[in-house]
């Protein structure tokens, strides 16, 4: 594995932070419309599109950089989105997943809450997530060089 791609790289551990700063933000957002009902509907409903974008983005630009590697690295679509143990160290995937599995959470739970309303659109969010899993998964996964090269 070179240098590009080592996963205690300060650009790994920025990737996993920046999606808790996601997470973050879509939590914040959350609990301001559920609390602050009718108010801020149209502007979480935006957020929530706005981080939708992002992540679709994301996720998109780790598949491109997945197939760029696919040059000449075997890549796997478990160890592209940072979900197998083979390709990711245990500490990242945990990290990614949760803010994952945190959005998720989140979406529901505010979407149960105050159904029928704006905050129906968090349930796009978990996207970010996703698209940041992809995006450490291209970049830092430890997948074997190709064999027929």
């Amino acid at each position: 594995m070179s240098n590009a791609h080592d996963p205690a790289s300060v650009g790994a551990e920025k990737i996993i932070q920046a999606s808790f700063v996601g997470t973050a933000v879509f939590g914040v957002a959350s609990l301001a419309t559920y609390l602050l009902a009718d108010r801020l509907d149209v502007v979480f409903a935006i957020i929530s599109v706005a981080l939708f974008v992002i992540g679709t983005l994301l996720l998109g630009l780790g598949i491109w950089n997945g197939i760029q590697r696919s040059r000449v690295d075997t890549v796997t679509l478990t160890g592209l989105l940072s979900v197998d143990s083979s390709h990711v160290p245990p500490s990242a995937r945990n990290r990614l997943w949760l803010s994952v599995t945190l959005q998720i959470i989140i979406a529901v739970l505010f979407g149960s809450l105050r159904p029928f309303t704006e905050q129906a659109f968090g349930l796009l969010v978990p996207i970010l997530g996703l698209g940041f899993a992809g995006l450490w998964g291209s970049r830092f996964a430890a997948f074997h060089p190709r064999e027929d090269r």
